[in-house]
C-alpha cells in the first residue's frame, strides 16, 4: 500500500478534517512508519501457533444474575450532599 496525497485526501474527507500541509507530511511519515512495522510483524514465524481470540486460557464464567436488596438509607449516607433525600450534584452545563 502506498501512502500518497490521494489517500490522505480520502482520509481527510472521511474524517471531516482539514489538515495543514505540515500535518499532511507528518501523517504520511507516521503512516509509513506504521506500515513498515507491520511488514516487520509479517516476518515473524508463527507456524505452530493457532489463532487465539483471548489471552486468557480459561473463559470467564458469568456470575449468577441476582439482585442485592440494599437499604437506600445506607447508600444515602455515602453521598456528600443531600437535600430532602435527593442527591445534589454540581451543574454540568454553563449558564
Amino acid at each position: 500500500m502506498e501512502i500518497n496525497d490521494e489517500l490522505i485526501d480520502h482520509l481527510e474527507n472521511l474524517s471531516k478534517l482539514k489538515l495543514k500541509s505540515s500535518e499532511i507530511e507528518k501523517m504520511k511519515t507516521d503512516m509509513n512508519e506504521i506500515l513498515e512495522y507491520m511488514k516487520l510483524l509479517d516476518e515473524v514465524d508463527v507456524s505452530g501457533y493457532g489463532p487465539i481470540f483471548t489471552p486468557m486460557e480459561d473463559p470467564m464464567i458469568p456470575r449468577e444474575d441476582r439482585s442485592d436488596q440494599q437499604d437506600p438509607s445506607q447508600i444515602l449516607k455515602l453521598v456528600p450532599h443531600l437535600k430532602d433525600d435527593l442527591v445534589l450534584i454540581p451543574l454540568i452545563y454553563a449558564k
